[in-house]
């Protein structure tokens, strides 16, 4: 089956970050602007009916918090493990008590900021020298899935808040005789392997989180951030030796810190041993050896067991379907499996109407029999939700904005029909996927280079993907970013993933290991930034319109104003006026592009991009003649 909606534009409220009212779901703290409404047609609107009755109909989904699992019993079904991770994390160590009193008034209020991550409920508890507070989303609404989780063992208390998924819990729990007797959660394995093992419990675990764990008053402590950073987590330094962390930003930013930080990803934080790396691959350092893998058989086989994992039985399935090669793979998995449970394959997708990414997803949905929906926005629309993306995206980096802008649109459509989605993320920094790497030297300069991007997703892709997601209480899974992916991907020969010309675009590693299952058009499409490939003239548009909000007065006063990372344009300058409204004082703890794009920093000179973009858009819908729409 194949259809299309179009949906309304996403809907915007006044308030400051401190404002104590707890907003409604799908409600943004943000200051007015313009609303928009699209119309369906009578097809349109009844297909989105059906696609949320399916969603409730279906609902095997369960509630929010780490690991809430099951069908309101906290049991698995079809040997799979459930759960929906939609909520946000607050801790205090408070070493000296200097923060008791107050201490839970205030961490409700600040954590009560990022209630788009779990508007459904929070939780608190602590003691005199730590505070754990949780947003929460119920899906279905199992009592075991509250947070923050506790155990008392003895004398000794130990409590855990936890953001994510871990993906194998069922197998350490298996492997170390563990029960899950509290909740039959995911994140009560937290606390189990903590007791069990200590800090290098962490080592072991295959998902995607930011969690805190406690003990003893305090005495023990962990916290820790996912391999990838594809979980947000911040550390924030206060006064009395206080340290606080937080899923965003917004939580901790005018609590008088001394600096914030973006916690490292694949790390941990003691109070005894500060930040310890505790993700080391072999392909992430200078040994030639580590890399060279020449057989790439094995490849789709670990692709398509990740992709399997990071999938719920009896549950709607959603995908993100761009258009692009990254999304068709992960679909293209995804179908014989929703054939044979009888579920409805949903997909989702953004642009402009006759946009090569809607082109290319009507196409590839057609070809999947998907129920498909589309958010069609316009110029205009994109410019009026400017600060509602600067708002939850926490950064005034260009290039992110532009692309951040798109998914926040798809991710309000997607939040309507399912709550936990597959995307593609990822699959360009594993098989050099971006243009300008056509212009790299060598092999050795392509591994180098793909070390250096992904070690930067957390603050890119990761960062957009989560936060436009969470923004509208939605979770986004990303299994080419699953370790096992991850090492197998980063071990092959690095001259695999070598561009020459046509005969061997961008990722051909991977497009030959689906060649007869994608349609060519998809499968051989050009590789275009999420940012152009939804929509040819609204980039354009969009700078100008942020042209016409700086005078030249004001912009000659650029360095003055801002003298850290300096705007070099109106667009970035006003990007950072909304930055500091909400974030005032932030602006040193933001990560930027060298030269205003991810290809800026690249070991060698090239030419595909420029701050703005790419410089010849049109030849983003590649690959596209004669498809239905282009």
């Amino acid at each position: 089956m194949f259809a299309t909606t179009t949906v309304a534009s996403g809907r915007t409220m006044p308030g400051p970050i401190g404002a104590r009212r707890r907003p409604a779901r799908g409600e943004v703290p943000m200051s007015s602007t313009p609303r928009r409404a699209l119309t369906s047609d009578a097809r349109g609107k009844a297909l989105s009916s059906r696609g949320a009755r399916a969603c409730v109909a279906n609902g095997a989904l369960i509630h929010g918090g780490v690991g809430a699992r099951a069908r309101g019993d906290g049991r698995e079904a079809n040997g799979r493990a459930y759960g929906a991770q939609m909520c946000s994390v607050l801790a205090m160590y408070d070493p000296n008590g200097a923060m008791e009193d107050g201490r839970e008034t205030l961490m409700r209020e600040l954590s009560a900021r990022m209630v788009t991550r779990g508007p459904d409920g929070s939780g608190y508890f602590g003691s005199k020298r730590y505070g754990l507070a949780h947003e929460r989303l119920a899906i279905m609404d199992p009592e075991g899935g509250k947070q923050p989780i506790v155990y008392e063992d003895g004398a000794k208390t130990y409590a855990v808040c936890a953001n994510g998924e871990i993906y194998n819990f069922r197998k350490l729990q298996a492997k170390y005789g563990l029960t899950a007797a509290k909740t039959g959660s995911d994140s009560e394995v937290l606390l189990q392997l903590y007791k069990h093992l200590g800090v290098d419990f962490v080592k072991e675990l295959n998902g995607i989180f930011g969690f805190v764990v406690v003990g003893d008053d305090g005495d023990h402590m962990i916290a820790a951030r996912d391999h990838a950073g594809i979980k947000p987590l911040y550390i924030g330094y206060g006064k009395n030796g206080v340290k606080w962390f937080a899923s965003e930003l917004k939580a901790i930013c005018d609590q008088d810190c001394e600096r914030i930080e973006e916690f490292p990803a694949g790390h941990y934080w003691t109070p005894k041993d500060g930040f310890v790396k505790w993700y080391n691959p072999a392909w992430d350092s200078d040994d030639d050896d580590a890399v060279g893998t020449k057989d790439t058989s094995h490849v789709r086989a670990i692709l398509e067991k990740a992709i399997i994992d990071q999938t719920m039985a009896d549950v709607p399935i959603g995908l993100l379907l761009s258009g692009g090669l990254d999304s068709a793979v992960v679909s293209t998995v995804l179908k014989p499996m929703l054939e044979k449970s009888g579920q409805e394959y949903l997909s989702f997708t953004v642009g402009q109407e006759g946009s090569p990414d809607v082109t290319a997803a009507r196409m590839m949905s057609e070809y999947l029999g998907t129920t498909h929906h589309e958010y069609l926005f316009t110029s205009e629309e994109a410019c009026a939700n400017i600060e509602n993306v600067i708002y939850h995206l926490e950064t005034y980096e260009p290039e992110l904005i532009r692309s951040a802008i798109p998914n926040y649109f798809l991710a309000k459509l997607t939040s309507q029909h399912v709550k936990v989605v597959l995307t593609g993320e990822g699959s360009d920094e594993l098989f050099a996927g971006y243009l300008y790497f056509r212009d790299a030297p060598s092999s050795k300069h392509i591994h180098n280079e793909l070390r250096r991007i992904f070690g930067a997703l957390h603050n890119v892709n990761c960062q957009r993907a989560d936060r436009m997601t969470m923004a509208h209480g939605l979770e986004a899974r990303v299994p080419f970013l699953d370790p096992r992916v991850i090492d197998a991907v980063m071990e092959v020969d690095p001259e695999f993933k070598r561009i020459e010309g046509e005969a061997k675009p961008e990722k051909h590693a991977l497009r030959a290991l689906f060649d007869g299952e994608i349609p060519d058009p998809v499968l051989w499409r050009t590789k275009a930034m999420q940012c152009e490939g939804v929509g040819l003239n609204w980039v354009e548009d969009l700078q100008k319109f942020c042209d016409e909000q700086v005078s030249d007065e004001d912009f000659a006063k650029a360095e003055s104003t801002y003298p850290i990372n300096p705007p070099h344009s109106k667009e970035e300058m006003y990007y950072r006026r909304i930055f500091e409204k909400h974030y005032h004082g932030m602006d040193k703890f933001v990560h930027v592009w060298e030269g205003g794009c991810r290809a800026g920093g690249a070991a060698w000179e090239n030419n595909q991009y420029t701050r703005a973009g790419v410089k010849n858009v049109q030849q983003l819908a590649k690959g596209l003649t004669g498809v239905k729409g282009a």
